[in-house]
């Protein structure tokens, strides 16, 4: 090595080079001449290429931090050099000794931190982590031709090492799919194998308290990085001796928020800018689904590098058996092998091939609480993943009651316990993120109208225990966790799903009340109450589509009068349409009540989006009640109900036999004036077997619509936007489509017979099937 140092330019440096080299070393022409003397000692090891550039790099970006040390050592005998570090050495030295303490203390121990309470034996990330393959995809979104899944970290680790300009690495994935773990583990794994030539910070997207005018501002903000020195100091993220590795987990949490101060568009906007401009790296995560609405921007951002993260193969799921074997032996393994092949193809082939799902499936089954012929009747994915998760509840509530006895006592049984859960789902849902403060879940516990008051009051007085202590041990037992960094106080659950399963069981639970009568067949709660409950429960933002899944298991489980539930929301569809519940008194204005109650807790919203959004969670459910009732073998109400089929339609008053072919119209107007596409995104997704005969829907955006076997014969839907809409199987005899957008559309098996399609855009629309008879077109498509 020394006989390669001394080939180096033997020449002073001047004073502009030795600026260089103690600011910028890597700029500098004395780096680049030690590069290649470095490189040529490496290859003569015989190591191949990869590694030995990779070792170079690593060399060349760690230099400049070890030459304030070097130089402090020297002393005077490097006086003309040191003068270059007077001013600000001290501070440089330490924002390296917090890099590192950052590293040591929140990146490095991420892949042992346990999972769930697996405590015995102790199971860490590491010990059941399987990396899964993504799917690379176009700027589209769709799969890149000609391209095969990739081990996610060789995917990422051969980006980190290209030398062109990078691109925002872009991972979607499923809920369950293994996002966060993986996030978990790369910036482990990067302060391993790209020590100093990236430094990897992990921020968790659900904690951003705003988004503000640059990343920069939005990081220095994140209550994620908030504690950490180096963060924030003047230039941090200029500094070109350094270069971060920025972790970006769970873009899906930005878009459920709703935040008054920006959203997901605005976000992933300005980590492309960001990139663009910087020499750090930037990986992002969330959820496809959460960029319904902004796919166009998506596409036409060429700054991002998109994969998908794909299910465990059968290569992949053998692994994990056998991380699970090395815990649980032989004989639990091959049993539990035995009950995925007796389970549905719906749970074996794909929900066991998602990490979180399995883990459950395993650890239940391990317990004893899954047994090889519960899936028998599951006929559908929704039904099995309900299923799932309904025994994961109730494992979690009876075997947490008999380990936790102190924090327990006082509680008559599990429902009680259930309740506290489902709860704290709803203070979790209606924060807009997994995370809800405790003051919510306080406020909402204080309130003598509701049950749990009274079982927490039990619990405090047989314990002792202040009401902090007991509310927080309460909700950690049932895989509620302190939110991490948050100095108000704040629990989140271990996983999205598990408040969203249970947030639908605390509707049905109210539902339940709803329909209720006494013994003369009078409703027990008048439509003031119900009305009230209704913007309690569901104004705060339109209901994701797996809690309607899930409500509509649970609806048929209880086996409940489904005429009587329509009954009583129609009442307040009517009502809602009417503005009858904004233009009441302020002591009996529910819209006006639910807003102070969440302003109270700092939560982001107005008077309108909580109208609206009551409004049109309950539009949801009466047009899914009306699928249901019209299907064919619909067998779901009480043989002597005289009014076991109903017909839902938005615009029609049956019993004054009273039609308004604009209503729907206003109803989507009056949606989209809180923001563009809100009608589209929220109701849009569940207008399959809608009735929208003779609705005037002229320019109504319906974008990314399911309106599969929709009735909209009649219907005036002249200019409307149809784009990526589903139409399979609907009826649009005789509808006006002039002008309309129907572009990428699936009108396959649609009834277009009579139709006006003059000026239709029909570009790569799906036709497939469809009846054209004496369609008028006399415009070309």
């Amino acid at each position: 090595m020394e006989k390669q140092i001394s080939r180096l330019d033997n020449d002073k440096l001047t004073s502009s080079e030795l600026k260089i080299v103690t600011s910028r070393f890597r700029e500098a022409k004395l780096a680049e001449q030690f590069g290649k003397a470095l490189t040529e000692q490496l290859q003569q090891t015989g190591l191949d290429k990869t590694v030995v550039d990779k070792l170079t790099e690593q060399v060349s970006w760690g230099t400049h931090r070890y030459l304030y040390q070097a130089i402090a050592e020297a002393g005077d005998n490097v006086e003309p050099l040191a003068e270059f570090y007077r001013t600000g050495g001290q501070q440089e030295q330490d924002r390296y000794v917090s890099i590192e303490a950052y590293l040591k203390n929140n990146i490095l121990p991420l892949p042992t931190e346990q999972v769930f309470d697996e405590s015995a034996p102790l199971i860490t990330f590491q010990d059941i982590y399987v990396p899964l393959n993504v799917q690379p995809l176009t700027q589209s979104g769709e799969r890149k031709e000609n391209t095969d899944p990739i081990n996610i970290h060789n995917w990422a680790q051969e980006i980190l090492g290209r030398s062109s300009p990078h691109k925002v690495m872009f991972i979607e994935g499923d809920a369950g799919r293994g996002k966060s773990v993986f996030c978990r583990m790369f910036a482990a794994e990067i302060c391993q194998t790209h020590a100093f030539s990236y430094i990897p910070l992990f921020i968790q997207l659900r904690s951003l308290r705003a988004i503000e005018n640059t990343l920069t501002e939005t990081l220095e903000n994140c209550p994620d990085l908030e504690p950490v020195e180096f963060v924030g100091a003047e230039g941090w993220l200029k500094d070109k001796n350094i270069r971060f590795l920025i972790i970006l987990d769970g873009f899906d949490e930005l878009l459920l928020q709703g935040r008054a101060s920006g959203g997901l568009q605005e976000f992933l906007q300005q980590v492309s800018d960001f990139q663009e401009r910087s020499h750090h790296q930037c990986l992002v995560t969330g959820r496809p689904l959460a960029l319904q609405g902004i796919e166009q921007r998506i596409t036409q951002n060429k700054n991002l590098e998109r994969v998908k993260l794909e299910p465990m193969n059968d290569e992949m799921r053998q692994q994990w058996m056998n991380r699970w074997r090395s815990f649980f032996g032989d004989v639990e393994v091959n049993r539990f092998q035995k009950f995925l092949q007796a389970c549905p193809k719906e749970i074996a082939n794909k929900l066991a091939r998602e990490p979180l799902l399995i883990y459950l499936l395993a650890r239940l089954h391990r317990e004893g609480q899954l047994t090889s012929n519960m899936f028998v009747t599951a006929k559908q994915e929704s039904r099995s993943k309900l299923r799932i998760y309904q025994e994961s509840v109730k494992w979690v509530l009876e075997k947490q009651r008999q380990d936790e006895n102190l924090r327990l006592s006082g509680l008559d049984d599990a429902e009680d316990l259930r309740e506290i859960l489902q709860e704290a789902a709803l203070c979790v849902i209606q924060s807009g993120n997994e995370t809800a403060q405790l003051t919510m879940l306080k406020a909402r516990f204080r309130d003598t109208s509701n049950p749990v008051a009274s079982l927490l009051q039990a619990a405090q007085k047989n314990t002792r225990q202040t009401e902090d202590k007991v509310l927080n041990n309460l909700l950690t037992t049932f895989y509620l966790r302190p939110g991490e960094d948050d100095k108000r106080g704040a629990v989140e659950f271990a996983h999205k799903s598990f408040s969203e399963y249970l947030f639908a069981e605390r509707l049905i639970s109210t539902v339940k009340d709803w329909i209720e009568v006494d013994r003369r067949k009078r409703d027990r709660l008048d439509d003031q109450t119900v009305h009230a409950q209704i913007y309690d429960l569901l104004g705060f933002d339109g209901l994701s589509t797996e809690i309607i899944e899930y409500l509509f298991e649970l609806l048929e489980d209880n086996n409940l009068d489904q005429s009587r539930v329509f009954n009583r929301l129609y009442t307040f569809y009517k009502q809602w349409y009417e503005d009858s519940f904004l233009n009441q008194a302020p002591t009996e204005n529910s819209p006006q009540k639910k807003l102070l109650q969440l302003k109270g807790q700092n939560i982001p919203i107005g008077l309108k989006q909580i109208n609206v959004s009551a409004g049109l969670n309950i539009l949801i459910i009466l047009f899914k009640l009306h699928a249901i009732a019209q299907a064919e073998s619909s067998s779901k109400f009480p043989a002597d109900n005289p009014n076991n089929a109903f017909c839902f339609h938005p615009c029609e008053e049956s019993e004054i036999e009273q039609f308004d072919g604009n209503q729907l119209l206003k109803i989507i107007h009056y949606s989209d004036s809180l923001d563009v596409g809100t009608f589209s995104k929220i109701v849009g997704p569940h207008l399959a077997n809608a009735n929208l005969t003779n609705a005037n829907l002229t320019n109504a955006n319906l974008t990314n619509a399911n309106l599969t076997n929709a009735n909209l014969s009649n219907a005036n839907l002249s200019n409307a936007n149809l784009t990526n809409a589903n139409l399979t199987n609907a009826n649009l005899t005789n509808a006006n489509l002039s002008n309309a957008n129907l572009s990428r559309a699936n009108l396959d098996k649609a009834n277009l017979s009579t139709a006006n399609l003059s000026s239709t855009n029909l570009l790569s629309a799906n036709l497939s099937r469809a009846n054209l008879v004496k369609a008028d077109s006399r415009a070309p498509f």
